[in-house]
This record gives C-alpha cells, sequence and structure tokens, in this order.
C-alpha cells in the first residue's frame, strides 16, 4: 500500500485513540491553567493550519490570542514576546528550523507548550510541557493524520482552557468523525473519481479555488498544500467573505471551485456563494452540507457533522482523498516529492 493512503487511513483510529486518551477529567483540568498574558500558537505549513479553529475559538472567548507563522515571528515579533506569554509551539516533527531558531533567539522566558507528535524530539525538551497528538511519526511528505491529529488536540486544549462543559461531549464527536471519516475513505475510489471527470479536474482551468468559512478555512489551507505536494496542482484558497472583494471576478473566466460547507452559522452565506458561481457556468464541488439543486456542473460530497468545531477534520480528509486520486490519474505516486523534505531544515 502507498504509504501516504495507509497514513490517510490510519486517521480514523488515531480520532479514537485521541478521544480515549484526552476527553477525561485529568486533562480537562490538567489543562486549565491561569496565564496572564497572550497565548500565541506558532507554527509553520500545516501545523499552523491546524491550530486556527482552537485560535479562533479562544477569541471568540475573549482570550488575548495570537496565530501567527513562525518564521515571521522569529524575524518580525521576537522582541514582542514577554514573560507572561503563552507559547503553543506547534510541530509535527520537533525539529521546525524557524521554531528552534526562535527558541534561541528569546531574549524572554515565557512559558512553552510542544505540541508535537516526537514527545522527545529537539522542540519538546525545550518546552515546559508538551502534548503529544498521539499520531504516531509520519514518513509521506504530505502530511495527513499529524495534521488532523493536531487539529483535533488542540480543540480540546482550546476547549479546556475555556473551561466548556461540553469539552466530555467532545469524545461522542470524535468517535462520530472517525466512523465518517471512515466511511469516506472507503468510498473515495467510486466519488473521487467521478469528482475527477464529472469536473474535468485533469483539465486546464484558468482558476481553481477553495473557498471555506470560519474553522473549514484551516482546511481550504492545508487543502491547497496537500494539492501542490501530492498532485503538484495549483489551488488558491480564501474565506468565503473575501472572495467577493476581488477573486469573485474570477469567475467571468473558466474556474474550479471546491466549496466547504460544515454546519454552523455561516452555512446559509456559503452555500449562496456557490449557487452563484454555479449560475456562472464555473465548477462546483460542494463538500459537506451542500443544500443545492443538482446540475450540470455540481458534484456534491456529503459528510454528516453536528459540530462546526470539529468538522474540518472531514472537510480536510476529502481534500486529501480527492488529492491522492488526481495524482493516480495523472500517473504520479502520491505522497513523493522532488524539492521538498519532510521537516524543513533551513529557512
Amino acid at each position: 500500500m502507498n504509504q501516504l493512503h495507509r497514513e490517510i487511513t490510519e486517521q480514523p483510529e488515531v480520532f479514537l485513540r485521541i478521544a480515549s486518551a484526552y476527553v477525561t477529567e485529568e486533562y480537562y483540568a490538567r489543562w486549565q491553567k491561569e496565564f496572564s498574558g497572550r497565548i500565541f500558537f506558532v507554527g509553520m505549513g500545516s501545523s499552523l493550519f491546524a491550530a486556527y479553529p482552537a485560535y479562533l475559538h479562544l477569541f471568540e472567548k475573549g482570550f488575548p490570542v495570537v496565530w501567527v507563522d513562525a518564521s515571521e515571528l522569529l524575524h518580525y515579533g521576537v522582541e514582542g514576546i514577554r514573560n507572561e506569554d503563552v507559547l503553543v509551539l506547534i510541530s509535527q516533527s520537533g525539529e521546525s528550523y524557524e521554531i528552534l531558531k526562535l527558541l534561541e533567539k528569546l531574549r524572554t522566558r515565557p512559558y512553552r507548550i510542544a505540541v508535537t507528535a516526537s514527545p522527545e524530539s529537539s522542540v519538546a525538551r525545550s518546552c515546559d510541557e508538551v502534548i503529544d497528538i498521539l499520531s504516531g511519526v509520519e514518513k509521506a511528505v504530505t502530511s495527513t493524520k499529524t495534521h488532523t491529529a493536531t487539529l483535533a488536540v488542540l480543540n480540546l486544549w482550546a476547549m479546556a482552557q475555556a473551561r466548556e462543559e461540553n469539552f466530555f461531549r467532545a469524545k461522542a464527536e470524535l468517535e462520530h468523525l472517525a466512523h465518517e471519516a471512515d466511511r469516506l475513505i472507503t468510498s473515495a475510489p467510486e466519488w473521487a473519481r467521478r469528482a475527477i471527470y464529472n469536473l474535468e479536474l485533469l483539465q486546464e482551468a484558468d482558476a481553481r479555488v477553495i473557498v471555506g468559512r470560519g474553522y473549514s478555512l484551516s482546511a481550504a489551507w492545508h487543502g491547497c498544500l496537500c494539492f501542490y505536494e501530492c498532485a503538484k496542482e495549483t489551488f488558491l484558497s480564501f474565506s468565503g467573505g473575501q472572495f467577493r472583494h476581488g477573486p469573485l471576478e474570477l469567475a467571468i473566466k473558466k474556474m474550479l471551485a471546491i466549496v466547504l460547507m460544515p454546519p454552523g452559522r455561516t452555512l446559509a452565506l456559503i452555500n449562496k456563494l456557490a449557487q452563484e458561481l454555479l449560475e456562472r457556468g464555473v465548477k462546483v464541488l460542494g463538500v459537506g452540507q451542500c443544500a443545492l439543486v443538482p446540475r450540470y456542473n455540481l458534484e456534491a460530497l456529503p459528510f454528516y457533522s453536528t459540530d462546526e468545531f470539529f468538522s474540518p477534520l472531514l472537510s480536510i480528509i476529502s481534500l486529501m482523498l480527492l488529492s491522492y486520486y488526481v495524482a493516480e490519474e495523472k500517473g504520479i505516486e502520491p505522497g513523493t516529492a522532488y524539492l521538498i523534505k519532510k521537516t524543513t531544515l533551513e529557512e
């Protein structure tokens, strides 16, 4: 079995492992700390994208949170970090160049939390607290199980920080998402190839976009990364709101749009945008709760989730699978890379 496909298929088991290990009274209490300063979510690539739902959730709850690219913080912000701040350092390998350099450059001593798949790594050894994402080490270049494990664990951590009683209901949600993810994986050879050919994903387009809102933006950003690394295809990502402020003009040309439609407060808005794109002749793949009337330029990939906060786990698995099968159809070995490595060791 291809290594990338193997790691995609391991994700339901990882969700169940996280639910069993972390949705407990022990971790609900352990992760509740009184921080007097700001909470910085710091990472690169898929690690940073995975932290966005937790960041957005705590921001809405009134916490002083920052979500920032580690390489930008290293050169344009490290002097602003104070002793009372908290650095949540997210590195799947625990060896990310920018984070290690950031730790070297610090002139203050903020509390440091490593979120990693490698609890014995360099980043982990430099931190006050280590949170193992329980995914195991990942080998394929394209991030799959480490990304979703990071997202799931950080969502739980954020819920504990906010002292939310529904923290304990997350166990049932993760178990449900594990079953739903397994359904998407098992049925992928059929739905992915249908989408590829009905929407002509292998044909040239003037623009290819992934559009999401809120928590699902993490899936839009990482979905682009999956297509870059796995299928060598170019996609651009946008929030549904920002898409109207300029990029919508691209719809006068040949466009393919993957529109993420999780449950939640902006579902009606994202369905409305997708409908407008369809009426302009744009080929649309609706992922999630697509409420649009079937037509020639629409493919719908439904998934079932009632929790908007955790729904990016299903959105991104859908995009991982689609990029995998696009690569196969193009004759590319999925998950291989020519110019990058699994762990980036230089800037």
